[in-house]
């Protein structure tokens, strides 16, 4: 990335500029993509115009990566952009000189890159995969990035898109965000139809025919779901808290459940305004729900997660990767105790979508994305043949590299 002295405000992108940018960058590198994954040159003015975004978002950051972004003329907000920075330069790279100038960048910028890659190569050289499962935010989205910007890198998509061709029967972009809105469709940067996306943890689905089906909602859970969400979209057009879709999760109408962050790693969010938020998250849902016979509200601190309480009529609809995965296996009719099977995942949800695999079968490979030893471990305990990654570049490079 090329360093500059910190811009002044006026030459600062906007938040929203910054998000449309992002946005745009999405369909360039899918166009980008599914031109080389079909053996085709890349449109030139493809490749220039993610060059002018690449050098837009780089005159707005500074030696950290941080940017001062105005969401309106009285507010501003401080983000790190050194991820999304980041992966525009390296697309470029890849773009203008190449596969292997990018792996020589790449190995001076992930420590253990290449000793992870040679290692991993082990567990991915396997023949006959059945079902290539991958959860969006290992490959996506590193750790502590936002989710709205976390779109998929060229380079990433045409690793993950050969081996994906070579190797599996089918394969599956999983992910506990919805599919659109944003969502995983909007992010990703693979051609239409390279694979199956599951959102909302299996509840949203699409298959490779472009076949949509979503899992049943009570109808009295889903309208009073509706009104809540409906609330808070207005909330969050307000200017005064329209930064909150900017940070962490985001605002994310999952199907069984609607996710609000209040506050993300970096904190960039002023602790008063992030509990203001949450307040307004309880009004609005005693608005709707006073007696919360039908919705509890959940916080960690960063996201607010609104999720309907489960009763009869709600059975087997539990917002867990075990009933999303018997949905996505009705709704592409497979059977995934027919392996094998290589599950790429992250985090705590990734080990509960791997341990939900393997009670379908153990002819299971994991590639386990995220630098917390904790949670490498207990990816091996339940699945000796795991691999692991520190950062998604890792993951992705492994892909490419164990590719045809």
């Amino acid at each position: 990335m090329k360093h500059r002295s910190p811009p002044s405000r006026e030459a600062t992108l906007s938040l929203d500029a910054f998000a449309a940018l992002m946005a745009d960058s999405a369909t360039l590198r899918r166009q980008a993509a599914t031109a080389i994954l079909a053996g085709k040159p890349v449109p030139a003015e493809t490749s220039a115009a993610l060059a002018q975004i690449r050098d837009m978002v780089d005159e707005a950051v500074d030696r950290d990566g941080m940017a001062v972004l105005p969401v309106d003329e009285d507010r501003v907000l401080r983000l790190d952009l050194s991820e999304e920075a980041g992966q525009l330069e390296n697309d470029v790279l890849y773009l203008e000189e190449g596969r292997e100038a990018l792996m020589k960048h790449l190995g001076r910028q992930r420590h253990g890159l290449r000793d992870a890659v040679r290692q991993g190569l082990r567990e991915l050289a396997v023949q006959g995969i059945e079902t290539l499962l991958c959860q969006a935010d290992a490959l996506l989205r590193a750790p502590g990035q936002r989710f709205v910007t976390a779109v998929q890198p060229v380079w990433n998509a045409v690793g993950l898109g050969r081996f994906a061709a070579a190797r599996a029967t089918r394969t599956v972009l999983w992910s506990a965000a919805p599919l659109s809105g944003p969502g995983i469709a909007d992010l990703h940067a693979l051609p239409r139809r390279a694979c199956v996306l599951a959102g909302s943890l299996g509840r949203q689905i699409v298959d490779a025919t472009g076949r949509e089906s979503a899992s049943p909602l009570s109808l009295a859970k889903a309208s009073l779901l509706e009104g809540i969400n409906a609330r808070l979209a207005m909330l969050l057009a307000d200017p005064d808290w329209r930064a909150f879709a900017y940070v962490g999760s985001g605002l994310q109408f999952r199907r069984g459940e609607t996710v609000l962050a209040r506050q993300d790693s970096r904190e960039s969010i002023d602790e008063d305004a992030s509990l203001a938020l949450l307040e307004h998250v309880h009004d609005i849902v005693d608005a709707v729900d006073p007696e919360r016979e039908h919705f509890r509200v959940e916080d960690d601190g960063c996201d607010v997660v609104v999720t309907p309480t489960a009763n009869a009529e709600d059975a087997g609809q539990e917002y867990a990767a075990r009933e999303g995965l018997r949905a996505l296996e009705q709704a592409l009719g497979a059977d995934f105790a027919k392996g094998p099977h290589l599950v790429c995942c992250t985090g705590q949800e990734g080990l509960e979508l791997l341990e939900a695999l393997l009670e379908k079968t153990r002819d299971v490979r994991c590639l386990f994305v995220g630098d917390r030893e904790d949670l490498g471990r207990k990816a091996r305990e339940l699945c000796p043949h795991t691999a692991l990654a520190a950062h998604p570049d890792i993951a992705a490079a492994l892909f490419s590299a164990a590719a045809p």
